[in-house]
């Protein structure tokens, strides 16, 4: 096998160059027609034709470049590039019947004598029209990021506040909103700067129009102002008085602080807002009493202070119905104040009834050994004396109110419990029941005739 490969074989190199120099002298004489084809930019000239008639215009499948298709001699093939054309429509030339215009390619860098013939496929192109509208949006600014801790956003001014937009009709329509962002993060003083307009469709989302629409301004100047947030607390002052036999014990209020927002230096002087008395009142109340508050209306400077969210309070005044209960005491737990030792004294009663006035629940579970009785004994002479009493060892709430009368009886130490009195004595005893605490009317049925006004502790 090798012997045949290698078998004259100069002869059969000899052949193939034979063979070529045949071809090139064919080639080089012959010099045959041969096609080519190169992809050319489009341009669009005299657009302002359509535009001026108030028409968008859009090339078919938003076409950029053409197929240039030409024929040149075999050695000329090499040296034809795209460069060498130019592709265009002309608008002017737009025939409104079809839609349609005619593609035009030109000749250049003089290869006009090494192009036997030249085309454009496609040779004619469809031109979409619309109608051009006119739209004025305010504009809408959007923050982005948060300001810096204890400060909030008051206001964006924007110049100018107002834009005039142009687009095809079906574009416009698309547009819902045209607005700003701008970033606010970490921000407390006063800043300014420009952006540029956002087109927003009806979900707020960002739309991307391009060359579709045309505005009337580039850029947005803005301003933006800050006011200082600060925590304050609400103090509920109440005034009047419940109905007999009600009372009033305490308030619950839907909040009991709130935030108010306001240049620095005038919330830096506010740490309460007063709701006054005249608008909480008790008077005659039977029942729980409930008011509803702007507490807004109640800052100390309403023109630069404001409260952002929602400023209503409601406020409820507990009112609840009292009661009375009467314990039986022994006089013999009556502390005596002011007692002295040459004198005995003895009374003539050995228990007294008091009536107790309060809650139920501040009632429940009194008993006479809760109670500490005090009297003052110390301007006491030998005689008989209409008992006074204070009261203490109560709870907060419950009050004595009244209780049943009696007589201290004061002796010698000397004549013993049994002396007689004298006249001055006598006197002293009558006199000590014209000074006596007047009678309180009978408030139960537990409560005995003839009882006195318990003194105030």
């Amino acid at each position: 096998m090798k012997e045949k490969i290698t078998h004259n074989l100069g002869l059969k190199i000899l052949s193939v160059v034979i063979a070529f120099l045949v071809w090139l002298i064919v080639v080089n004489v012959s010099n045959p027609d041969v096609a080519g084809t190169v992809n050319v930019p489009l341009e669009v000239l005299n657009g302002d034709v359509l535009t001026g008639a108030g028409l968008s215009y859009k090339i078919e499948g938003s076409r950029s470049s053409v197929t240039v298709a030409y024929t040149a001699k075999t050695q000329d093939l090499n040296s034809i590039t795209k460069a060498d054309f130019r592709a265009y429509i002309d608008l002017a030339d737009y025939y409104p019947a079809t839609g349609t215009v005619p593609v035009y390619v030109e000749v250049l860098n003089n290869k006009e004598s090494r192009l036997i013939s030249v085309t454009s496929r496609p040779s004619v192109l469809r031109v979409e029209t619309e109608e051009i509208q006119k739209k004025d949006f305010d504009l809408a600014a959007h923050e982005v990021g948060t300001a810096a801790p204890g400060y909030e956003l008051d206001s964006i001014t924007m110049s100018p506040s107002m834009v005039t937009v142009e687009a095809p009709e079906s574009v416009i329509g698309r547009i819902s909103s045209v607005g700003i962002e701008v970033d606010i993060e970490g921000l407390s003083a006063e800043t300014s700067g420009v952006a540029v307009p956002i087109f927003y469709d009806a979900n707020n989302n960002e739309m991307n129009l391009g060359d579709q629409v045309e505005i009337n301004v580039s850029e947005i100047a803005y301003t933006l102002t800050f006011v200082e947030k600060k925590t304050v607390r609400l103090d509920f002052q109440v005034s009047g008085t419940p109905a007999e036999g009600y009372r009033y014990t305490g308030l619950e209020a839907s909040a009991d602080s709130m935030q108010i927002m306001g240049p620095h230096e005038a919330i830096a002087q506010v740490d309460v807002i007063t709701i006054p008395g005249q608008v909480l009142s008790l008077d005659g109340a039977s029942g729980d009493q409930i008011y509803t508050v702007d507490v807004e209306e109640y800052l100390p400077d309403k023109q630069t202070m404001s409260i952002p969210w929602d400023s209503q309070v409601t406020i409820t005044l507990k009112v609840q119905q009292t009661e009375r209960r009467t314990l039986e005491v022994s006089t013999d737990r009556i502390i005596r104040e002011g007692s002295l030792d040459d004198y005995h004294y003895t009374y003539d009663q050995d228990t007294i009834a008091v009536v107790l006035e309060g809650l139920s629940e501040e009632l429940e579970g009194l008993d006479a050994a809760d109670l500490i009785m005090e009297m003052d004994v110390s301007q006491m002479g030998i005689g008989s004396y209409a008992g006074v009493l204070t009261f203490g060892g109560l709870e907060d709430g419950v009050e004595a109110v009244s209780y049943s009368d009696f007589h201290v009886l004061v002796s010698s130490r000397e004549l013993g419990p049994g002396a007689a009195m004298t006249e001055e004595s006598s006197d002293a005893e009558s006199a000590s029941s014209d000074e006596s605490m007047p009678q309180v009317e009978e408030s139960s049925t537990e409560q005995t005739e003839g009882s006195s006004e318990a003194a105030a502790p």
